[in-house]
């Protein structure tokens, strides 16, 4: 019987794993608004998608790994003969799409796929050799969203995706908001390589978008295909050359290097070991860690490669001996056992104590070997219609996959039913049959399902949320996480954050997750952020715990001050625009006419006003940008000053001040003024906006001062000072203040 565990992970993370149909709304929630979110309860953790990771009682309002990995529901199909890979859902049996496995011109005959921790899947070429390279190809998956045209009109029959997608890591390479990318089998959209644009590497000519990495490696005529706890991809090829590449972008991680031996298939156990079949001296057992490594002999096996999810034992098939053989990590083994059939390709162990055989790709050949891991032969498993089996995998159900590649199909055989056979264990029966089309040749002797990774090699499970920041150009400042009690990271566990931004949701998809440090600002723009914490567990099988986590816009560190003033007389105050200084705001003051005295002087003006402005006017709650500023201004129509010795006459007096972010973020001051005319004791003085200071028998008068400072602008238009009284006409000023706790702070940055 299939381990119980099963159904009730399947639970927990159903958002994720509902069956992808053309054109059904999208699996997960609306975007979660606001600029400041706490996510800790679990109402808050279910605004995200959640794979691999519960918040089931008791222990509730927190994120932790699920007791054992729900991968990704599909079997990926590598349709050797035809040059591409099929995607199977493993609950419906519908194809979801078909991708080349290659650009045009390039060698093709995809024989082995494997399945990274987010999805995607890892296919190997074996017909390329060009330059002593082989090459890798990685098809990303998406769920959810609705079928389209071009425009984003709907259409069931649509080339295109489009979002809100319940999860995505195909890439909107063209930035139209769209996925373009296959509806299913059959429907492979053209990777030209015009003038060989992807020929050493690279996705630019690919019409499908799940089409996000290609990458050129050591290993020629490329079989092994094994990810690792880190993401990464361990390749191998027949001239025995391994290489590491990275998960992120497909480039190399690690330098070629050769023992002599494996390259035809592989896989990454637990405690993070290498294992690649059969090339040169046959297994190569090779730890990264300590960079060492042996070739084991034929004894050992020399084809399909599995691995025991309980024990962490290897399985490995002998092609032509009637039997597989059981190792301990180690390399020592530890029993030869017969399956069932003279020959033997792939094999795969289940949580339940089963390991399955393909038995040849022979003509005629059409049964699966069933034994348990204690060596017991339970049965072979018929499979009606099926020919040639190469390939089989666990998938996330606990069902177990064969491809056939004489038959051109593949089958699900469900291990609880037909006969009972050796030990009181059902032998399996066949319960679905998928015809993948003629020509298909489906090959497959490899990780299809993502079972190896998902249950052996890298215990891990995500949380992803996408928050809407409410403006276009968004500033997002922090992520926060594991501030309460209940969070904890165990030695050897993890939990890494990333995030990615953009102006529209759709956009997300074209945009590349970056690591962010706990409680530091990174600094990425967009309306939308996407935040994924992955939690990975330790050798010995301990979870991390994601108690909280919270997403936070990041605020400007400063704020713009501003006031204008059209008349100050020894403190008397007429037309005075934002008295308070700061913060800035718009505000405006007018006064029809004023007659003053103080000490010596009478001051008699017309149409005085005074404005302030802020651009934008909510300065806290929207991001920096370009063209943020404030300004101010004072006007004076006419203006009469008089004293017992000097009179004083003056036209139109303009006074601005202003300062604007500039394009690198940083504050510009300017000020200006104007005094249209000016005559002292009848006789005219020329002045315009020049500066000019004139003394007089009562005091000095200056005009069309300017004064900046690191943090200020004061403009002055008009100011008299005598020994008894000042009078300043038209003054505007305008300043950066930092906030409180901000040294330095600035509103132009955050």
């Amino acid at each position: 019987m299939r381990h119980p565990r099963r159904s009730l992970a399947l639970a927990t993370v159903g958002a994720l794993l509902l069956p992808f149909v053309v054109g059904v709304p999208s699996a997960s929630a609306a975007p979660v608004s606001g600029e400041d979110v706490l996510y800790t309860l679990d109402a808050d953790f279910d605004q995200g998608v959640l794979q691999d990771v519960n918040h089931d009682a008791p222990n509730n309002d927190q994120l932790q790994l699920n007791r054992q990995t729900v991968f990704f529901p599909y079997v990926n199909v590598a349709a050797s003969a035809r040059g591409t890979m099929v995607r199977i859902d493993v609950d419906t049996g519908e194809i979801v799409g078909e991708w080349l496995s290659a650009p045009d011109g390039q060698g093709r005959n995809p024989s082995r796929t494997t399945v990274d921790k987010f999805g995607n899947t890892w296919l190997s070429n074996r017909n390329e050799a060009s330059g002593g390279k082989g090459s890798v190809t990685r098809v990303g998956v998406i769920r959810g969203g609705t079928r389209t045209n071009s425009d984003g009109t709907a259409n069931p029959a649509g080339d295109y995706l489009k979002g809100p997608f319940g999860y995505n890591t195909c890439l909107d390479r063209d930035s139209d908001g769209l996925i373009a990318t296959s509806r299913g089998l059959g429907d492979i959209r053209p990777w030209t390589n015009a003038g060989g644009a992807d020929s050493n590497g690279g996705v630019t000519t690919a019409a499908d978008e799940c089409l996000i990495t290609y990458s050129r490696v050591a290993g020629t005529n490329t079989r092994t295909v094994a990810v690792d706890s880190n993401n990464d991809l361990w390749t191998g090829g027949s001239n025995t050359q391994h290489q590491k590449i990275s998960g992120v972008d497909g480039t190399p991680v690690t330098a070629p290097f050769s023992l002599g031996c494996g390259g035809y298939g592989g896989l990454v156990d637990k405690a993070g070991t290498l294992w690649s079949a059969r090339y040169g001296t046959n297994l190569l057992r090779y730890e990264p860690g300590s960079g060492t490594g042996a070739c084991l002999d034929t004894t050992h096996g020399d084809y399909g490669l599995g691995m025991d999810p309980q024990t962490g034992e290897i399985w490995h098939t002998q092609v032509n001996s009637g039997r597989t053989v059981k190792m301990d990590a180690a390399g020592n083994i530890l029993g030869s056992f017969p399956h069932g059939h003279p020959r033997a390709q792939g094999v795969a162990v289940d949580m339940d104590g089963n390991v399955w055989v393909a038995h040849a790709l022979d003509n005629g050949t059409n049964t699966v070997g069933h034994l348990r891991t204690d060596g017991t032969f339970v049965g072979n498993v018929v499979l009606p219609g099926g020919n040639g089996p190469t390939g089989v995998a666990v998938d996330t159900n606990g069902k177990v996959w064969v491809t056939n590649i004489n038959s051109n199909n593949a089958q699900r055989i469900d291990p609880d039913a037909g006969p009972i056979g050796g030990g009181s264990f059902p032998v399996g029966a066949v319960d679905l049959t998928v015809d993948l089309g003629p020509g298909a040749g489906p090959y497959n002797y490899s990780d299809m399902t993502g079972s190896v990774l998902g249950e052996i090699t890298a215990p891990v499970g995500t949380w992803s949320v996408v928050q809407d920041g409410g403006v276009a150009g968004q500033t997002w400042g922090t992520v926060t996480w594991n501030t309460e009690a209940q969070g904890s990271v165990p030695p050897g566990t993890s939990i890494t954050v990333e995030a990615r931004t953009s102006d529209t949701e759709a956009g997300l998809a074209g945009e590349t997750f970056t690591p962010v440090s706990n409680g530091v600002k990174f600094a990425r723009v967009g309306r939308y952020v996407e935040v994924r914490a992955t939690l990975t567990a330790s050798p010995s099988g301990d979870t991390p715990v994601l108690s909280d986590l919270r997403i936070k816009t990041s605020k400007r560190t400063g704020v713009f001050s501003c006031q204008a003033t059209a008349l100050n007389l020894a403190g008397i105050i007429v037309a005075r625009a934002n008295p308070p200084d700061v913060p800035c705001v718009d505000d405006a003051k007018a006064v029809a006419n004023v007659n003053l005295s103080a000490g010596i002087l009478t001051v008699r003006a017309s149409a005085l006003t005074a404005q302030t402005n802020q651009t934008p006017d909510d300065l806290l709650a929207t991001p920096p940008a370009p063209g943020d500023g404030t300004s101010s201004s004072a006007r004076i129509e006419y203006t009469r000053i008089s004293t017992l010795l000097v009179n004083i006459e003056v036209g139109v007096i303009e006074a601005s001040a202003s300062v604007t972010c500039d394009a690198a973020m940083n504050p510009h001051f300017a000020g200006k003024s104007r005094i249209a005319s000016l005559r002292i004791n009848g006789l005219a003085v020329d002045v315009g906006s020049a500066p000019l200071t004139i003394p007089l028998v009562i005091g000095s008068l200056k005009l069309n001062s300017t004064t900046i400072t690191p943090n200020s602008v004061v403009q002055q238009a008009f100011a008299l000072d005598t020994l008894l009284t000042d009078v300043v006409l038209g003054e505007a000023k305008a300043n950066v203040e930092p906030l409180p706790r901000e040294r330095g702070g600035s509103p132009c940055r955050v």
